[in-house]
């Protein structure tokens, strides 16, 4: 729900206990009742989360009486990493989990390469006729450029991993769904990028010359009808200029004083937080979780029901709440956790297990999409983005420990024992 109705969804609750923050509740319930903590919390990568959850919790619990809801909420950006737990605590709790959840996800791509650009297009051009929560502008559905391009990426990736049994030429629907969202720096890198990542991890030519192909189609057809549509509540257009104009604007000086203006004030705001944490006296700690770091860096936007709290970025942000050391935790998380996806990819496509080679592309894949965007949003920081990451994390994780069982009990030469589940009936 979150990715068809994005920040819509969020609201549904009853204040304080929105969607998230309800369904983190039921989580933490499932999370014990599985009785798989302690194996997971006992692997490498469990002790870097158990060290990663506790430094944010020491960074947090000095605020909570001067901010109250204000630090609970801010909190929320390491709080999800509880759906990472109870994910990877299922999947190694129910064995046919993995193909469960592959099967799922199938049927959610095929929906949103078509429900996806509706909702995405309603929150543009509708906005004025769409329902909104009380007393808010939030209107439902609200989904922000940024989210629309990782879930793209995710089922772009999902479909050259091999997992979607779905004809590729479905990359030319992705990619014209894609171009919707040009506008957007952050979104566009990250499709670019695990577009990229998936081709070079598991290369054949007839994918890139699908992709290719694909992505020429839509450019000459832009280009032969001179495509161009405003997009409402902006001063950017939906045209082959503005995707120029976006992709310039990510690797140089754009002529675009639009793009220029929110670059340089991000990149101003990030040497600040720079400076009083790498450089300065929140080293250690960082401003904690709970103050309105726009307000004390002195970089104040957003609206007066709805201030921005946080930096366009959110590793970022890590950075300025917990300081260094909390930052150096995230970092290390999640690089072990991309470091044991690839070993893991390599592995099984060593030993010719198409299921799981195709599985940790994928998530590995939709990961990068992930931290691409949290590079230049207020990202992870909403459950919009924050529960699918730190699900798609829970997945992989969990996998990468059923994995290593199977392929300790595998020898190379030997393929006939891999079909002894349901879910290596794939091979």
């Amino acid at each position: 729900m979150y990715a068809f109705l994005g920040k819509g969804f969020a609201y549904a609750g009853w204040p304080p206990l929105f969607a998230g923050e309800l369904l983190l509740l039921f989580a933490l319930v499932a999370l014990f009742a599985t009785g798989r903590i302690g194996v997971l919390l006992t692997t490498p990568l469990g002790i870097l989360m158990g060290c990663f959850l506790a430094w944010q919790v020491i960074c947090t619990a000095p605020y909570l009486e001067a901010f109250g809801l204000d630090s609970l909420r801010d909190s929320a950006i390491w709080g999800y990493a509880a759906f990472g737990l109870i994910t990877a605590a299922l999947v190694l709790r129910l064995p046919g989990f993995l193909e469960v959840a592959v099967r799922r996800y199938r049927r959610f791509a095929r929906l949103y390469l078509f429900l996806g650009p509706a909702a995405w297009l309603a929150t543009l051009y509708l906005r004025d006729w769409l329902p909104r929560w009380p007393d808010t502008a939030v209107t439902v559905p609200l989904i922000k450029a940024g989210e629309f391009c990782v879930h793209l990426a995710g089922i772009l990736a999902f479909v050259l991993s091999g997992l979607s049994r779905s004809n590729q030429w479905w990359v030319f629907l992705i990619l014209s769904d894609a171009m919707l969202a040009i506008s957007a720096r952050g979104g566009l890198l990250a499709l670019l990028g695990a577009s990229c990542f998936i081709i070079l991890l598991r290369p054949r030519l007839e994918r890139l010359l699908i992709v290719l192909t694909a992505g020429l189609m839509i450019v000459v057809a832009m280009a032969a009808f001179d495509v161009r549509f405003d997009l409402q509540g902006t001063s950017r257009e939906l045209s082959l200029d503005q995707l120029s104009f976006s992709l310039t604007s990510i690797v140089g000086d754009s002529q675009r004083s639009d793009l220029e203006g929110t670059k340089n004030w991000r990149l101003n705001w990030w040497r600040a937080i720079r400076d009083y944490t790498v450089n300065g006296p929140y080293f250690w700690t960082g401003k904690g979780y709970g103050i309105n770091l726009a307000n004390s860096d002195g970089f104040p936007a957003g609206t007066r029901d709805e201030p921005l709290r946080s930096p366009h970025n959110s590793h970022v942000t890590f950075l300025a709440r917990s300081g260094v050391p909390g930052f150096v935790l995230w970092a290390t998380l999640q690089i072990t956790w991309g470091g044991l996806m690839l070993d893991s990819y390599l592995r099984a496509r060593r030993l010719h297990l198409a299921f799981w080679s195709g599985f940790f592309a994928w998530v590995l894949t939709y990961w990068i999409a992930f931290m691409v965007s949290a590079g230049f949003d207020v990202f992870l920081e909403g459950p919009m983005a924050g529960i699918p990451f730190w699900s798609v994390f829970g997945l992989g994780w969990g996998g990468q420990i059923s994995f290593q069982s199977l392929a300790g009990l595998r020898r190379p030469q030997s393929h006939s024992t891999a079909g002894s589940t349901p879910i290596y009936a794939h091979q």
